[in-house]
């Protein structure tokens, strides 16, 4: 999913970093689906109780959601647990993600791969193991070709 620039996307980055999707909100808020999709999508704007609903479902102050001028359009992704098969909802600015595409385009290897050995190297650093990111690209590549989509 993405969200425009502003309040819409601010909603969808501070429910994605809550782990929420949108029924978890609808439900915490009292709220319907399609209207927490209508903000996101920025068709629809909340009055102010409804403001307070989110941000009380949120846990955020109501000027958290408010703040939202410099909000860059953003997109939702997914991470899916292969254990479990649950996802979880996480958002990024969209000139990042199209960042992300091209250079997993680059390599010939999927989006998925690319965000997975960012995390991945990102652990390793702090955990003091020194790989390039092309060897963390390799690994987790032929990691995920063992583990097809479905």
């Amino acid at each position: 999913m993405s969200a425009p620039a502003g309040f819409p996307a601010r909603l969808l980055r501070l429910r994605a970093d809550a782990g929420m999707t949108q029924k978890d909100l609808a439900k915490a808020s009292g709220m319907s689906v399609p209207q927490i999709a209508r903000y996101e999508t920025g068709t629809s704007k909340p009055r102010m109780t409804a403001l307070v609903k989110l941000a009380k479902a949120l846990n955020v102050e109501v000027s958290d959601i408010q703040a939202s001028e410099d909000e860059p359009e953003t997109i939702e992704l997914q991470l899916q647990n292969i254990d479990t098969g649950e996802s979880t909802p996480f958002a990024l600015p969209k000139y990042m993600v199209e960042e992300l595409e091209q250079e997993a385009d680059s390599r010939d290897v999927s989006l998925e791969v690319i965000l997975v050995s960012t995390i991945k190297l990102a652990l390793n650093k702090n955990k003091g193991v020194t790989k390039s990111f092309d060897e963390v690209v390799a690994e987790v590549a032929e990691e995920h070709s063992k583990f097809p989509p479905e």
